[in-house]
Order: structure tokens, then sequence, then C-alpha cells
């Protein structure tokens, strides 16, 4: 009896603090756009992202299996989903025979998120989102302190995070134009001629009255 307390008396303190990690733990599911109609036996890639609290890329250890799963009541399909560039994105190709599927996403060890149903042949009729989770995607960048841990591939409906400039910069102004000289010179050319004509007369007046002297004399 005391060899059994001893051994839960060791295990209890780990499985306290392992509870608390999966605790409301919960995850969404969003797909990338698909084909407006899928064909049976028809093979098509379809991708996804799977974002815990329907927000933001899984933040722990080793989530598990990620995948989208199809059931019609009597059989059951599921296609692994192989991980992307992005984080939280990923892609399963997949292969369906005529039917109505529910579609889920296998999300690790999160509880399955249900996505919608499927006709094949048909078209997918997504399941509508919650309004608040709905809400919640475009405002992650905010609540996160404007960090985007995505790039130009992100998840449907996120916000983008807007580039703004470094701090303590100001944008260049624009360089003030030369002082023009050209009303200068064009004053000054154009007393030019004005100057040249007055100096022919001091020099012919002077001419003039060099040669009266000497007509005098």
């Amino acid at each position: 009896m005391r060899r059994i307390l001893l051994v839960l008396a060791l295990l209890l303190p780990g499985l306290a603090l392992a509870a608390p990690a999966r605790a409301g733990g919960w995850a969404a599911t969003y797909l990338d756009p698909v084909p407006a109609s899928f064909q049976a036996e028809a093979t098509y890639t379809v991708g996804f992202w799977m974002l815990q609290h329907g927000t933001h890329p899984y933040e722990g250890p080793d989530l598990g299996k990620v995948g989208l799963k199809f059931t019609d009541g009597a059989r059951s399909l599921e296609f692994t989903g192989v991980e992307l560039k992005e984080k939280a994105h990923y892609a399963a190709a997949l292969a369906l025979p005529a039917g109505r599927w529910k579609v889920e996403a296998i999300q690790g060890w999160f509880a399955p998120f249900e996505i919608g149903t499927l006709q094949v042949p048909g078209a997918l009729a997504v399941k509508p989102l919650d309004p608040e989770l709905k809400a919640m995607l475009p405002r992650y960048l905010e609540m996160n302190g404007g960090k985007d841990p995505w790039g130009q591939v992100r998840p449907p409906g996120s916000s983008k995070a807007a580039v703004a400039p470094a701090a303590g910069t100001v944008a260049p102004a624009a360089p003030a134009p030369a002082p023009s000289t050209a009303p200068a010179l064009a004053a000054s050319a154009s007393l030019l001629p004005y100057g040249a004509a007055l100096g022919l007369l001091a020099v012919a007046g002077a001419a003039w009255l060099v040669l009266r002297r000497r007509v005098r004399a």
C-alpha cells in the first residue's frame, strides 16, 4: 500500500503539470480557395491553415497528425497534410468517391474542427464561422503587438502589417532650385549696345575736336 501511495505521489505532480497545457486548448482550420466543383475519383490538392485559438500558429511541442477527414456515415477517409513553408500552412492531396461527405480537420491533439459538407460530384459547402471567431483573425496583429508571423502568403481573412517608416527618419526634402542668374545676365547683355554706342560717340567727339583745332591752326 505504501508503495502504491509513493508511486501516486510521484506521478500526480507530472499529471498536474501536463493537464494545464491541454486544458482549454483549441484550434480552428481555414481552407485556401478550393475548386468550384469536385469530381469522383479525381485528385485535388487542398491547402489549409491550422491555427491555435483560430488566430496564430501552434506554439508547443510535437502537434501530431494534421490532415483532412471525410466521413459519410459508413465510410471514413483521411488524407494527411504536408507542412508548407509558411507557419501553420498545410496541403493535402485527396481523391474521393461519389457521395455526400462531412469534412473535418484533423488537428493533432486538438479536437477535430468541422469544416463543412462536400458533395461529390459537386461543391463544398463551408460551415459558417462563429462571428466572434471570424472577427478575431483580422485583429490578430493588433492583439499581437504588430508582430506578423506570415509574409505575402497568409491565412484567408487575416490582415497584413502596415509598413511604417523607421522611427526618427524624416522624408528627404525636395532640393531647392538653384538661384537663377539668367535675368542678371540678360540685363547686362541688354546694356552692352548702349555702352558701346556711348563709347563710339565719345571717341568721335574727341576726334572732331582735334580736327577742328588743326583747321584753326
